[in-house]
């Protein structure tokens, strides 16, 4: 079997985007990932289909398991997230508590209890996938990785999709951990170290930085801190898309190209010790999908008819990839 690894982005509301991308590939396309990797929202889609068992001696079985894990991860998507309710509550006070001491304007209970109920540790241990997602530690600013047999991992998935102010830190020990999408919204590097052979990338929001006013709406309502918070984010989360996946495909096309001109080089210490660093590194293709226009502005908009209707154009973007994918 192919080592494929599937990587998802970070994006709050937008990862249901990946659903349907998702869906084309698992589904309709039969493709099966031992290396599930992801950041924020992506950590959670990550987390919830490594619990499918794995089988390398029986693929067709394998398969299956995804498969039925996915359709469950669907489920809860498009009918049990019944708006922002349904993952986050405001607290009261909202902006001005911020002002007052609070550590963020929303509380995550209710995603908490998503988590409880269908992330189940015992099963990420056992299920034979390779499960990397990421967060960061605020006392040291190190992006960390966490794996399925991570004893606190539903801690990690959750701390993985805490963006500081909206959400409070997780605490674990005398640490405070936030979104890994800080540091890393598409982490790549971790499915190259995990050696897959070959890796399909799902982001949650496009490339391309849509203009933006910042006027009075048509309620009357004027731009604040708030939005400027927003839009900074946005901006932020589109920059470190392109370093990720721009260092990864620098890092293939060196990789690919190396045994091709290395003869021409003389012997010294350069070479050996880029030949040494390249050892450490897996040639694997790389397949991204990714949406063109935003469904979804508003990360934590979880309403379901934005949700259906993000999900559904997952799943165009990815048919229209069809011929292209190997």
């Amino acid at each position: 079997m192919t080592r494929r690894a599937l990587v998802l982005s970070g994006g709050g509301a937008k990862g249901s985007f990946q659903i349907g991308a998702m869906e084309e590939l698992i589904l309709n396309r039969g493709l099966d990932f031992e290396i599930l990797c992801g950041v924020s929202v992506g950590a959670l889609n990550a987390s919830f289909l490594a619990q499918a068992p794995f089988d390398s001696v029986h693929p067709e079985i394998s398969l299956q398991n995804l498969k039925e894990t996915f359709t469950a991860l669907r489920r809860l998507w498009l009918e049990e997230i019944e708006g922002n309710e349904s993952v986050y509550i405001r607290k009261p006070g909202n902006e001005v508590g911020i002002v007052l001491g609070a550590d963020s304007i929303y509380d995550p209970k209710p995603l908490k209890k998503l988590l409880q109920r269908y992330l189940k540790p015992n099963r990420l241990a056992k299920s034979k996938r390779i499960l990397k997602i990421q967060y960061v530690s605020l006392e040291t600013g190190a992006l960390k990785t966490a794996n399925n047999k991570s004893p606190r991992i539903l801690d990690y998935v959750l701390a993985s999709g805490t963006m500081p102010y909206y959400f409070p830190p997780v605490k674990i020990g005398k640490e405070h951990l936030v979104d890994g999408g800080i540091r890393d919204i598409t982490p790549l590097g971790q499915a190259f170290q995990a050696g897959a052979e070959a890796i399909y990338v799902i982001y949650a929001s496009p490339f391309e930085v849509e203009r933006q006013e910042f006027g009075e709406s048509w309620s009357g309502m004027k731009s604040n801190a708030f939005t400027y918070l927003g839009r900074a984010v946005e901006l932020m989360v589109n920059e470190i898309y392109r370093t990720d996946v721009e260092g990864a495909k620098r890092l293939n096309t060196l990789k690919e190209n190396w045994e091709k001109i290395k003869g021409c080089l003389p012997q010294n210490h350069s070479r050996k010790r880029i030949e040494k660093e390249l050892k450490k590194v897996r040639f694997a293709p790389i397949v991204e999908i990714k949406p063109k226009k935003y469904i979804i502005r508003d990360a934590l908009d979880f309403s379901p008819k934005n949700l259906m209707e993000n999900y559904e154009y997952g799943k165009k973007v990815a048919a229209s990839l069809r011929r292209s994918l190997p």
